[in-house]
């Protein structure tokens, strides 16, 4: 009675134009655990207009549909926010078609001849629950809205007591100087509640898509592996292992540079300045980050004067040329080279991290330390980036009463330099 009380039905929508494939499909679900409802679109204009109707609970679709238009379909699915997730199934065994699929927005990618009833259930009923996982993180970022126009009522009714104020001043005829000082408050305030409100935009849209991207991709890649980690061959095993590390990676240093900037902003970070040897700092960051170059077949190299020295805090300085020369490695392709140097020039102590890479249009330099969409930008191997380790540097170098500067040219590389009071 249990058994029977928990079974559910679910419509499916077929996209595929052979009906031999619609048959097979019908037969492996007659004895699956819940009750399937199979609808068949075999043209392209049918599927669009189903798709559109989103009243189905998933969808499968054949890469061959409509000679090859399958990804097709599937973008139709993802771009239109439909309410179920698509399934994308291919005669073709290929690791270049299943990361295109996933990329359009597929949940999951199978093979006809690897097709069986319990594992093509089992994928159905994975590929929901995946779907209400993420459909319950939209609707948690869409509270998180919510309460950011909360924010800006807030900041309505502010402006509504501001002019109220002024009519006050009128009706009370207090002086001139009384007023420019209370208005001159009001305008302050203002400006810092829309400061913030700019810096909540930016950390919505961290969250919402540079922190959500990673994430999405980690959940498909791990969860293809659970699936079918049994049938798949060692070295597309280690080509998914290497594509987890990376989004892992990525998640970390998004992490680590958020977290680090919001203490900063929140005034829990102190600055304990000491004489550093810079020699010391930039051979840890190149022992660290010149492997990573190396995978890109970029050198990394130092070339800093023995005794050089500063009086600034060491977490600081070493955050701030780990971010730059990170940065240089991710805008230089393969074959070119960053380079660290540092001199004395008078009462200071110069750093600079010089890369042979895409370089910088002046528009972009004028916005580089500025927060805002713009400074998300992409790397020569389609690496991420938020600009936040940037805005980073410029704080941490502020805490250190120096100064942060950048010369670059479009095609010719970038040269940011670092001045701080030397020992």
């Amino acid at each position: 009675m249990n058994e029977i009380a928990t079974l559910k039905t679910y419509k499916i929508l077929l996209v595929d134009d052979d009906a031999g494939h619609s048959k097979l499909v019908e037969k492996m679900l007659e004895t699956a655990q819940h009750n399937y409802i199979i609808e068949t679109a075999s043209d392209f204009d049918g599927a669009v207009k189903k798709i559109i109707e989103d009243g189905h609970a998933i969808y499968l679709v054949s890469a061959d549909f409509c000679h090859e238009r399958g990804l097709e379909i599937i973008w139709e699915i993802s771009g239109r926010g439909c309410k179920g997730p698509a399934l994308l199934l291919s005669e073709e065994d290929s690791y270049e078609k299943e990361e295109e699929a996933i990329n359009l927005g597929a949940m999951v990618f199978l093979t006809w001849d690897h097709l069986q009833p319990r594992f093509l259930e089992r994928m159905i009923r994975h590929a929901i629950e995946r779907k209400r996982q993420e459909d319950m993180i939209r609707n948690e970022q869409e509270d998180l809205i919510n309460r950011m126009m909360d924010i800006q009522d807030t900041r309505d009714r502010f402006e509504a007591q501001s002019a109220e104020y002024v009519e006050l001043a009128d009706e009370l005829a207090i002086s001139q100087f009384e007023l420019q000082k209370a208005m001159d408050e009001v305008t302050e305030s203002k400006q810092q509640l829309e400061q913030l409100n700019l810096e909540k935009d930016r950390f919505f849209s961290i969250i919402a898509h540079d922190l959500r991207s990673p994430f999405t991709s980690l959940l498909g890649l791990t969860g293809l592996i659970a699936a079918g980690a049994g049938k798949m061959k060692p070295q597309q095993i280690n080509d998914y292992a290497i594509s987890i590390n990376q989004s892992a990676k990525r998640v970390f240093a998004l992490l680590e540079n958020l977290l680090e900037w919001a203490r900063l902003q929140m005034d829990q970070i102190t600055s304990e300045p000491t004489t550093l040897e810079i020699n010391a700092i930039v051979a840890d960051t190149v022992g660290v980050l010149g492997p990573v170059g190396e995978d890109k077949e970029v050198k990394v190299s130092a070339e800093i004067p023995h005794g050089l020295s500063c009086f600034a805090d060491k977490h600081m300085i070493d955050t701030v040329i780990r971010n730059l020369v990170n940065n240089a490695i991710k805008f230089t392709p393969a074959g070119g080279s960053v380079t660290i140097s540092g001199r004395i020039d008078g009462d200071d102590c110069e750093i600079s991290v010089t890369d042979t890479g895409v370089g910088l249009a002046p528009d972009q330099i004028d916005n580089l330390f500025k927060l805002g969409d713009q400074n998300s930008t992409t790397g020569t191997r389609g690496e991420k980036g938020t600009g936040l380790g940037l805005l980073l540097c410029r704080d941490f170098i502020d805490k250190s009463k120096g100064s942060i500067s950048v010369t670059s040219e479009p095609g010719n590389g970038s040269t940011f330099t670092v001045r701080l009071p030397a020992a």
